[in-house]
């Protein structure tokens, strides 16, 4: 009877740690997923340049971010359950989760950045942190960290592309060194998902206004064009 009774919560023991490893991989693949989904937020620079679509692309970036940090305040306080929030990893049960933090660096890069610039930050963290996320444990940091500052640099070439020769290598390597740097480096209190974006905007913000004060514009056409 002892010897049954052993076999079946070994048994369970088992199927539930089974349960726990599938919900892990789905979490996983659904913050993946996330990353590469926030790509498509670019349709934000087709929208046409009528005043009244100037407000809205203004007003509703706001009201969004706002009422996500309204739920993650509750969330925190306890007030709703974190189990409801599929994807969450472990340590986000007692601080702001990253989607926060994405949520606002895009506000952030969207009202305050030209495109330019906007646009190679978003690529960065849609695609540039997963996939270091994933190549990290399958080849290293090293190799990680050289295959996503590569796809970074693609990012700002793609974007920068009509630009003069030498501004396209500066601001290229500029920006995905400060992809991969705010990717890489731990903050306590800004997150990978802002600082990814943030960081490399700030960086060539400052440049193209450095470069401003000399009477030169380095800044090349939209590539996105309002419909």
């Amino acid at each position: 009877m002892l010897h049954t009774t052993k076999q079946r919560m070994s048994k369970y023991q088992a199927d539930f740690l089974e349960q726990l490893t599938a919900i892990e991989v789905d979490a996983h693949w659904f913050r993946r997923v996330f990353h590469t989904f926030a790509a498509s937020f670019l349709f934000y620079y087709l929208l046409p340049e009528e005043e009244w679509i100037s407000c809205i692309k203004i007003v509703v970036p706001i009201i969004i971010v706002s009422c996500i940090v309204v739920i993650e305040y509750r969330r925190l306080r306890g007030s709703l359950d974190h189990q409801r929030f599929f994807g969450l990893r472990s340590y986000e049960k007692k601080q702001p989760a990253s989607y926060l933090y994405f949520g606002i660096a895009l506000l952030l890069l969207f009202l305050l950045f030209p495109q330019q610039i906007a646009i190679p930050c978003l690529l960065c963290a849609s695609f540039t942190d997963p996939i270091i996320g994933e190549t990290r444990y399958h080849l290293g940091k090293k190799k990680a960290y050289t295959i996503g500052f590569l796809i970074s640099l693609f990012f700002f070439l793609l974007t920068w592309y009509q630009a003069d020769w030498w501004i396209l290598i500066l601001v290229s390597v500029i920006g995905a060194s400060g992809a991969l740097l705010g990717e890489a480096k731990k903050l306590r209190f800004f997150d990978d998902d802002f600082m990814i974006q943030i960081l490399p905007a700030l960086l060539i913000w400052l440049l193209w206004q450095g470069v401003m004060a000399f009477g030169v514009n380095i800044l090349p056409p939209k590539i996105i064009l309002s419909i």
